[in-house]
């Protein structure tokens, strides 16, 4: 329960759901104003990495996200990878730590090995979360053309 994990001081310590929340954009853009005053940074000098590496070295505060669903293609953890003709056409994502970090700081990954995937609430596509960059081991064009996106549950 997330009461309980705030209470106790605990809520960025454990692996996060943000389908459990009504507004997940408003817990990250909250986690941007608590990061930028755990800084000394203005909020609009952060941007928002996430890394299936490992912790976050830049970021001061950081969250473990599960239950990201990719559709589209799959993810191996290191690489986006095509869909197989027997693949099932939504797939989980392995967890994740998310944090915001200085505009100016390098993320965990380097910008031409990545593309940048939109984060939907749901499989409608209907409400975007935020975007985030997912390595994909260049050719960003070929992930735009399959469609590929994350959500945070399937409906």
């Amino acid at each position: 329960n997330w009461v309980e994990r705030a209470e106790k001081q605990a809520l960025l310590s454990d692996t996060l759901d943000l389908s459990e929340l009504f507004h997940p954009d408003t817990f990250l853009n909250a986690l941007r104003q608590e990061t930028a005053r755990a800084m000394g940074f203005s909020v609009d000098s952060l941007k928002l990495v996430a890394s299936w590496k490992g912790r976050l070295q830049e970021a001061k505060l950081q969250i473990k996200i599960s239950g990201l669903l990719l559709e589209g293609c799959t993810f191996d953890g290191n690489r986006l990878c095509e869909n197989e003709h027997d693949s099932p056409s939504v797939s989980s994502v392995l967890p994740c730590f998310m944090g915001w970090i200085p505009q100016a700081a390098y993320g965990p990954y380097s910008s031409d090995e990545c593309i940048s995937l939109p984060v939907y609430t749901s499989s409608e596509r209907d409400r975007v979360v935020t975007n985030i960059d997912v390595p994909c081991g260049g050719n960003q064009d070929q992930w735009i053309q399959c469609g590929a996106a994350l959500f945070l549950k399937n409906q």
